[in-house]
């Protein structure tokens, strides 16, 4: 793109620019005079332009300015545009070529590549390049070469290097976990990580026993039973409030869920919060339950960093040594 100032061109042509045609007539004999300024518009009109200081000028002079660049670009004809083969319908359709330009608001036009162009539904177009042509070859060559093997996961390769300061991987597990690892005294190593991951069923089953265990719901403040289990179904106290009754509700419903083994914690939770709500003793549930979350989530990271990554290998088809090796992504 060539830049065309616009104010260079004003006062070089000296012209008042009252009108369009009395402008591009002070153009045309600039034209005539300076050989600089035909270079630069020859140029410019070949090439394509942008305008530049154009904003204080007259906009008379400045339309003038567009309208010769048009012209003069139309009156060029060295280069033949590059034209398109477009077939219409199917089979042996009719085909015609056509030029691939592009004519832009000012009047420009620019030659149009192919990979300029999207493909429209009436018209297909083919373009044939040998350079593109022998390049796919040679990737197909090359991937149709490549074998895939298991390599260490990030798991691994953190282990291996957690002993030196230089290379430890800090990223590996996420901020917010970690956080929540430390309240239950991870000491931050990836090998007590491990450990800690691996106390979840045994944390679970004793969450489970001690909400199975529950028998009766008390009301610590004023030291009365509310609610007690029995052969038949739980038997509450009359005048009991909206929120023990709530409480011995949550109770039977928690009871029944961590039946299931695949129990779910956002499930869980808010039975406990009932309950724990209407009898203080129980305040310990909502805090183990909280400890399983936590490590549920990181036996799930655990198992995602600790998968090995596929490796592609491409070996030399004349020694089959490997040369080259790269980590398959997706």
């Amino acid at each position: 793109m060539v830049k065309v100032s616009v104010r260079s061109l004003y006062f070089a042509a000296q012209a008042q620019a009252a009108s369009v045609e009395e402008a591009l007539e002070a153009l045309r004999r600039l034209w005539k005079e300076d050989g600089s300024v035909r270079d630069l518009m020859t140029k410019a009109a070949k090439e394509g332009y942008v305008l530049a200081d154009a904003q204080d000028m007259p906009a008379p002079f400045v339309a003038a300015v567009k309208v010769a660049l048009a012209r003069l670009r139309e009156r060029l004809k060295e280069e033949a545009p590059s034209t398109l083969l477009v077939r219409h319908g199917k089979g042996k359709a009719k085909e015609e070529r056509k030029p691939m330009t592009w004519e832009s608001p000012e009047g420009v036009k620019y030659a149009v590549e192919v990979y300029d162009l999207t493909p429209r539904e009436e018209k297909h177009w083919g373009f044939r390049d040998k350079r593109v042509e022998d390049a796919a070859k040679w990737v197909e060559k090359f991937l149709s070469g490549v074998e895939y093997e298991e390599g260490a996961s990030p798991l691994e390769e953190a282990l291996e290097h957690e002993d030196n300061p230089h290379f430890r991987r800090e990223d590996l597990i996420p901020e917010d976990l970690e956080a929540r690892l430390r309240l239950l005294g991870w000491d931050g190593t990836l090998r007590s990580f491990q450990a800690l991951v691996d106390t979840l069923p045994a944390r679970e089953k004793a969450f489970v026993e001690r909400v199975r265990s529950i028998s009766a719901l008390v009301d610590r403040e004023k030291g009365q039973v509310v609610a007690v289990k029995s052969p038949i179904g739980w038997e509450v106290r009359q005048g009991l409030s909206r929120e023990a009754m709530k409480a011995v509700m949550a109770v039977g419903l928690l009871q029944e869920l961590v039946k299931e083994p695949s129990w779910k914690v956002h499930e869980v939770r808010r039975h406990v919060e009932a309950v724990a709500e209407a009898d203080a003793h129980l305040k310990g549930l909502l805090a183990e339950l909280e400890a399983i979350a936590t490590l549920r989530q990181a036996k799930h990271h655990l198992d995602q960093v600790g998968r090995g990554r596929a490796i592609a290998v491409y070996r030399d088809p004349a020694t089959g040594e490997p040369v080259y090796r790269t980590p398959v992504i997706g």
